[in-house]
């Protein structure tokens, strides 16, 4: 199995097909070129891939080499391959990855969006994974930039578990700004790959990835996502998967809402908060977050002095200037900054670029 695996350029449709046909990846490593010749599409050049790929040395080497980089490696039918996978079209024969794979057990929410976003998709994937963890559900993301990262950031502060999955190698971080938060993900979850050690990130495996994406979860919510987003690829193959699609309503000016906004009119469930997320997985949070919510505001109570909580009661999701805040709090704006970073200090509001402000 890993063998096949390793043989990434076949894809993983002709690599389950071969199994298929075969019975046993063994029997692919052994047969003749005459009864690869059998297998429905295999092109000339697919034999050649395979046939070039014998070495058992280089197979025994690589695999040792997983090993000292620690790195796991399970595949189709392992006690350790997500049971979710088993029911997409053309599941990845093997996967590698770092850290341990979740238990099945818990169930598991993909949120996803555009690289490019605004301050409120941020701050939206970053709440709504923190809920999420809290309600003991996994995150899967894939680690890009933006609402990708933010998801497992959110899942990580919160103390759960979330899955990265890579269009590259599972050596290669990308983006390579993200090698902190993927040594992190290892940490409390997984990190996982189909593609071997080495295997450059390429535009054309990205959305083989995503369909890895929405087959670990029962729900996927799209953050924020343009008009032509690749994001809505995922979302595609989520709907094809027969997995639930949820969709963050935006702002109707705002281009990183037309994709989200297009989806809810198409008939995505929205999201107007975020127990509606656990509710259609079957988690009812009602009275525990109730019970949350009036935790929180009584230790806000006691952890905010009386002119940091008209500060903070008048901040929201949405940026707000240190301008707009003083004329709103009508306070002294030496005294509002110093205000401000007592708040940013205990963990309660963001300092954005530009001098603007969100509650957290």
């Amino acid at each position: 199995m890993y063998w096949l695996t390793t043989l990434y350029t076949l894809g993983s449709r002709k690599q389950n097909a071969l199994i298929r046909h075969f019975g046993e990846p063994s029997s692919v490593f052994t047969a003749t070129e005459k009864e690869l010749t059998n297998v429905p599409n295999l092109t000339p050049h697919n034999i050649s891939v395979i046939k070039k790929n014998r070495n058992k040395k280089v197979l025994e080497y690589g695999f040792e080499m997983l090993a000292k980089r620690n790195i796991s490696f399970t595949y189709l039918g392992h006690v350790n391959y997500p049971n979710m996978l088993n029911d997409i079209q053309d599941p990845p024969v093997g996967l590698f990855y770092l850290g341990e794979i979740p238990s099945n057990n818990f169930s598991r929410v993909s949120i996803i969006g555009s690289r490019r976003c605004s301050d409120y998709g941020l701050t939206t994937s970053l709440n709504l994974a923190k809920t999420l963890a809290k309600q003991n559900v996994i995150v899967v993301s894939g680690m890009a930039r933006g609402i990708d990262s933010m998801a497992h950031r959110g899942a990580l502060e919160a103390g759960g578990l979330t899955i990265a999955v890579l269009g590259c190698g599972i050596d290669i971080c990308y983006p390579a700004e993200n090698v902190e938060l993927r040594d992190e993900i290892s940490r409390h979850g997984c990190v996982i790959s189909e593609y071997p050690p080495g295997v450059s990130p390429r535009a054309m495996h990205f959305p083989a990835r995503n369909r890895i994406i929405s087959g670990l979860s029962k729900v996927v919510v799209v953050v924020e996502a343009a008009k032509k987003s690749g994001t809505l690829i995922t979302v595609d193959q989520a709907l094809e998967q027969g997995r639930d699609v949820m969709a963050v309503p935006g702002n109707i000016t705002n281009r990183y809402s037309e994709g989200t906004n297009n989806l809810i009119k198409q008939g995505a469930e929205p999201i107007c908060s975020y127990e509606d997320v656990l509710n259609i997985i079957g988690i009812s949070a009602d009275k525990h977050l109730e019970g949350m919510r009036k935790h929180r505001t009584a230790e806000s109570e006691l952890a905010l002095a009386k002119d940091e909580k008209i500060v903070y009661d008048v901040l929201t999701a949405e940026p707000c200037s240190s301008e707009e805040i003083a004329t709103k709090t009508n306070t002294q704006p030496q005294i509002l900054q110093h205000i401000l970073t007592s708040l940013e200090l205990k963990g309660y509001v963001k300092r954005l670029p530009g001098a603007r402000y969100i509650k957290i």
